[in-house]
């Protein structure tokens, strides 16, 4: 709305107008939800997980209780990727995209496409052992995919492996060091044999 005042001889008017900008809002916010999404996936992308971590790392750090963190990466994707075409590759990437999303749940929980083969979940309130379990059985369900990985040497369908890594926020740690900490664990899964998961 615009108000704009004159004067005619000795009156003193004004100008009302209105002008309908509720296209222009929904635009920009739909701007917004495609810059935090992944194209491919459909599910939040990096920048929106860095962002909701920053946030829950506050937010937890004043609950003092415990932020799980999952790091998952695609065991020997490039060999399917070089056996099924890259097309094959991307309905993979989307295939697990919805199985993890299964697992994101609560308002505390997300998960994200974390770069190329790698996705990530943030479980908020959730400790090492409730973790570890929910990790498992999202390893069960990417491998319950059953998708054809047949030059993969450590199995002949689709896997993963899993890096798990939790900490209660405070002033001496940060959220860094929880994402170094869960991407440690899923090199130890990978030189452990890959389709497990290590916390």
């Amino acid at each position: 709305m615009r108000v704009t005042s004159f004067s005619v001889e000795s009156g003193c008017y004004f100008v009302i107008t209105h002008q309908n900008i509720t296209e222009r809002k929904l635009a920009e916010q739909k701007v917004r939800d495609l810059a935090r999404m992944d194209g491919l996936t459909n599910i939040p992308n990096r920048r929106t997980f860095d962002s909701v971590l920053a946030e829950q790392w506050k937010r937890f750090s004043r609950l003092k209780k415990p932020i799980c963190i999952a790091m998952i990466d695609i065991d020997n994707f490039k060999l399917l990727n070089d056996t099924y075409g890259h097309q094959a590759g991307d309905e993979c990437l989307i295939n697990i995209a919805k199985v993890i999303q299964r697992f994101n749940k609560r308002p505390d929980d997300l998960c994200a496409r974390y770069g190329g083969e790698e996705f990530v979940l943030i479980w908020g309130d959730t400790s090492l052992e409730q973790g570890k379990q929910l990790a498992n059985k999202l390893l069960k369900a990417i491998v319950a995919l059953n998708i054809d990985n047949k030059n993969s040497p450590t199995q002949s369908y689709l896997t993963a492996s899993i890096g798990l890594a939790q900490m209660i926020p405070s002033r001496v740690n940060n959220e860094t060091e929880l994402i170094s900490k869960a991407d440690s664990m899923l090199y130890q899964a990978k030189a452990a044999g890959r389709n497990r998961v290590e916390c």
